[in-house]
């Protein structure tokens, strides 16, 4: 749950270590500058304390129509500030970490030497992938295919992974400039 103005008090409980250790910690972004995140929903233990890197999945519906256009890159958890899961997936790629992120409030976020321009709260302005030619802008597979040994894990091999729910009626569906129901 995100709030535009910081949370009173403290989280009910500290942050898991393997999430805590994903916080950045560079830049200037004075309170209230970013989205406040208020509640958490960390992932479980013997997969989060195995992955190379997490950020948060808060997205920001456009006041407008309820149509997701922004991402915030970083938010604000009780005055700890986390990347989102794309800017994380970015880092990665770049062999960088949360401590190379840095915040310029209300300006940009720099990765490393990359800087991404931003608003005002860190939020910045996504493009979303169409389909081609009947084949998903990105591929698709069954976990289980992949846990069975149907599908070779070694197809993964250096490569980026996301684990997810996309099966129909499971999650919320939320809108994009490219769908009515696209899985978040």
């Amino acid at each position: 749950e995100m709030q535009g103005a910081p949370p009173p008090g403290k989280p009910d409980k500290p942050l898991p270590d393997y999430v805590a250790r994903n916080a950045i910690s560079g830049g200037s972004a004075p309170a209230g500058s970013l989205i406040h995140g208020v509640s958490l929903i960390a992932p479980i233990e013997q997969i989060g304390a195995n992955v190379a890197a997490m950020g948060h999945l808060n997205s920001t519906p456009d006041p407008a129509d309820g149509a997701i256009r922004s991402e915030p890159l970083v938010i604000d958890y009780y005055g700890q500030q986390f990347p989102s899961l794309a800017l994380m997936i970015a880092a990665r790629s770049l062999n960088l970490s949360p401590k190379d992120v840095k915040v310029n409030a209300g300006e940009s976020v720099a990765l490393g030497s990359k800087v991404v321009r931003t608003d005002e709260q860190a939020k910045m302005f996504t493009y979303f992938y169409k389909d081609r030619d009947g084949r998903p802008a990105f591929p698709v597979d069954s976990f289980f295919d992949v846990y069975t040994g149907k599908i070779p894990a070694a197809k993964y091999a250096d490569k980026i992974v996301l684990i997810g729910a996309v099966a129909a009626g499971i999650g919320t569906s939320q809108v994009t400039p490219i769908s009515a129901q696209m899985n978040p």
